[in-house]
């Protein structure tokens, strides 16, 4: 008890002093709990940033890797490839009421908000026999059309996609083999295109064949029903026989007029390349296949660049095919060996450009100094090698890396990564 004026009290100061921090205690509380409802509203920015991190870090991780593996098919060491499989992120939360010691006087009170994230990578090797198969076989046509439509420089597909042409009489090939580039002239290359698959030294032919092909304007693609005749022209009354009306029951079959009799035609879907010619309008188609060779010469008639539908002659058994150049595919594991080729060429002081209609820039470029705008930089066998920035004129690099890497995803599939025996890292 305490006297205070004469009377005796029964509350002595430390109550008083209970009682403050009691409302301190509370008001804590409270903004401890408005602090974890503001914070778990925020939660799903933090997973947003975490996820668009960790697509960041898989960026990099990628791109390095595949320069790595150019850097190793110019050096005709064994190419590697891995994976990051899965990445799992977990975020933990936590929230806690501590005392300042600094300060114990005022009973200050402080609420704290804990926040954690364990991010684990499953990296798994590509080794398997169907990403192996993949890798070695060649290129769907059908991707040349559509990365085509996409507005990439046809120069830029036909030397990255074309191993070579070969002339469909003589059975002459031209390869695209970066050891014959040179870095020559306007007017030089001009004069190589006038001769084509005969050009000479320091002419490349390839370079002399893309050149021509794509003087007069950009290639195009014209997709069209193709009527292939089935048996020999009939007359009316062989036309209406049970067995030619039992075939008209299959798919894709009809029966149409052909000159003074009828002809049974079996339609199939056909894309068309079509190269410029030199009169407005005109074109020179080739027929896209999924059989070697991928693009060949096909007859005219009927005009199949710009026609909806087109009825083909008859031809007898071992015909010839159509005169023209036929253009085989390469796969994507002759696509890193063909730029590190390239590379090989550059780092021999010839610079490898292409045409593109804005310019005439590098196809492919690795730097051994770091080049005034720069991409990325990737560490190989002790030596750090630069990736320029994309410049449709000068630069061309980071579109190769990019389709490049398209076209390696397309032969992973989700069952050819593997789920164990991988190699787990934990931070």
């Amino acid at each position: 008890m305490t006297a205070v004026g004469g009377r005796v009290s029964n509350h002595p100061p430390f109550r008083r002093y209970h009682s403050l921090g009691t409302e301190i205690m509370r008001a804590s509380v409270a903004l401890l709990l408005s602090l974890l409802a503001v914070t778990g509203c925020s939660l799903s920015g933090t997973v947003g940033d975490h996820s668009i991190a960790y697509n960041s870090s898989v960026e990099r991780a990628t791109d390095s890797l595949l320069v790595t593996n150019i850097l190793r098919a110019r050096d005709r060491v064994p190419l590697h490839f891995t994976t990051i499989g899965a990445i799992h992120g977990s975020l933990s939360l936590s929230a806690a009421l501590g005392y300042d010691l600094s300060n114990v006087s005022n009973n200050a009170v402080l609420p704290a908000l804990f926040g954690a994230t364990s991010p684990s990578f499953d990296i798994g090797p590509l080794d398997r026999q169907e990403f192996a198969r993949g890798l070695i076989h060649p290129i769907d046509p059908g991707l040349f059309r559509l990365l085509s439509e996409r507005g990439l420089p046809d120069q830029l597909l036909i030397h990255l996609l074309v191993s070579r042409f070969e002339d469909s009489e003589t059975g002459r090939s031209v390869y695209n083999d970066p050891r014959l580039h040179h870095d020559l002239s306007p007017e030089t290359r001009r004069a190589c295109a006038a001769q084509g698959m005969d050009a000479k030294p320091p002419c490349d032919p390839f370079q002399a064949m893309a050149d021509a092909m794509t003087q007069g304007g950009h290639l195009s693609f014209n997709g069209y029903t193709r009527l292939i005749p089935v048996g020999p022209r009939l007359s009316r009354v062989e036309a209406a026989v049970p067995d030619i009306l039992t075939a008209l029951r299959e798919p894709g079959m009809s029966l149409r007029q052909d000159g003074p009799g009828w002809r049974l035609y079996r339609a199939v879907g056909q894309t068309a390349l079509c190269l410029p010619g030199k009169g407005q309008g005109q074109h020179t188609a080739f027929a896209l296949d999924a059989e070697l060779p991928q693009v060949s010469p096909m007859s005219q008639e009927g005009k199949p660049c710009g026609a909806d539908e087109v009825a083909e002659r008859s031809s007898p058994a071992g015909h010839a095919a159509a005169p023209g150049v036929s253009w085989y595919l390469r796969s994507v594991d002759e696509l890193l060996h063909y730029l590190g080729d390239v590379q090989r060429r550059e780092e021999e002081g010839v610079a490898y450009r292409i045409e593109t209609g804005r310019g005439s820039p590098r196809l492919f470029r690795l730097w051994e100094t770091k080049p005034e705008r720069a991409h990325i930089a990737v560490e190989y066998r002790g030596s750090r090698w630069w990736v320029a920035e994309h410049n449709p004129s000068r630069d061309l690099t980071v579109s190769v890396l990019s389709l490049t890497n398209q076209l390696l995803n397309l032969q992973k599939s989700a069952g050819e990564i593997p789920s164990t025996g991988t190699l787990r890292l934990v931070r």
